[in-house]
């Protein structure tokens, strides 16, 4: 970026190479890199008197029909017009600092994306090398996921962080989401008639670490999800982690353990790597290759979700206690 800003007969040589950073955020009208961060367009003036003051009022985002670009950081503060809009500056940052396979090294945050990345043409730019951590914000619709699918290489990601609700939920039937290796999913709410498709996306995944919080799960649905794992190749280590709120959650926990022990023949049993810890408590299922199914957790505390977990096992590595 140095060389970028101050060595101008420098320039076309640097363009061919690509950047290795830390970090990036986008939003619909900002982009964050490292600790430089840019805004596009003008925030309209819809000033309005309050008590003697002029305010403006919440939720009132820059427009990016305004060529108006802002800079900040390392000390600078810049702002600068242009005769092209915010969204054409918006898409030279892009292209100048992502197009020759920028590789990020520890963690991608979409908030949102500018409106250029739905019609934008992929010829000629090499995919975003994203090496850690992709999280995924409150994103409005699956769409601005599938639009940044289309520059992000995911090949060495490993995991990806994503709120959902009844907007977004349907990115998590994506092969991005089903191979990588940690998803950590927290759904909020999902919309009347879509929870079976949902349920079906979350019984196919394929992570080595899943991480689900979502607190209307019910019992028969983590049934289901036991008797897929337990007729899957799944490997040694792969984990599922459960966190839920609701007014009976222990009591539906102990009914998910008894319910399975029940149906697939489990023992109860204590983790093997928790000691005498209280979250060791479960049941022990018996899987096929030398393999088991290893479920545990229980009450965290009045404040924070509890957990059910299953993890895939050695044959024998679990330890047997009296139900």
């Amino acid at each position: 970026q140095e060389i970028h800003r101050h060595i101008p007969q420098l320039r076309t040589t640097n363009a061919l190479l690509p950047y290795t950073i830390k970090s990036v955020s986008f939003s619909m009208n900002s982009i964050s890199i490292d600790s430089n961060h840019w805004t596009f367009g003008e925030r309209p003036d819809t000033r309005v008197p309050n008590n003697g003051r002029v305010v403006f009022p919440r939720f009132s985002p820059p427009t990016l029909n305004t060529g108006t670009v802002k800079y900040s950081g390392k000390g600078e503060y810049l702002y600068f017009k242009t005769e092209k809009t915010a969204e054409e500056c918006y898409e030279l940052l892009v292209d100048t600092f992502f197009k020759n396979g920028t590789v990020v090294k520890d963690t991608v945050w979409i908030n949102g994306l500018p409106t250029f990345m739905q019609t934008k043409e992929t010829q000629g730019f090499t995919r975003i090398r994203m090496m850690s951590k992709l999280v995924l914000g409150h994103i409005e619709t699956p769409r601005i996921f599938y639009d940044f699918v289309r520059f992000a290489d995911f090949g060495n990601l490993e995991s990806i962080q994503f709120k959902a609700g009844y907007r977004n939920a349907d990115c998590v039937g994506t092969p991005e989401f089903i191979n990588c290796p940690t998803l950590k999913l927290d759904v909020s709410n999902l919309e009347f008639g879509t929870e079976n498709k949902h349920m079906n996306d979350i019984y196919n995944l394929k992570n080595r670490h899943l991480e689900y919080e979502y607190h209307h799960f019910k019992v028969d649905q983590v049934e289901t999800l036991v008797e897929k794992w337990l007729s899957s190749n799944r490997e040694i280590g792969t984990r599922f982690t459960l966190k839920m709120f609701s007014p009976e959650r222990y009591e539906k926990i102990l009914e998910m353990f008894d319910r399975c022990r029940k149906r697939f023949r489990g023992v109860w049993s204590k983790h093997p790597g928790l000691g005498q810890s209280f979250h060791a408590n479960g049941v022990t299922i018996p899987m096929r290759e030398g393999r088991e199914l290893v479920m545990f957790g229980g009450f965290e505390s009045v404040y924070r979700p509890d957990t059910l977990e299953m993890e895939v096992m050695k044959g024998g590595s679990s330890v047997m206690s009296v139900g």
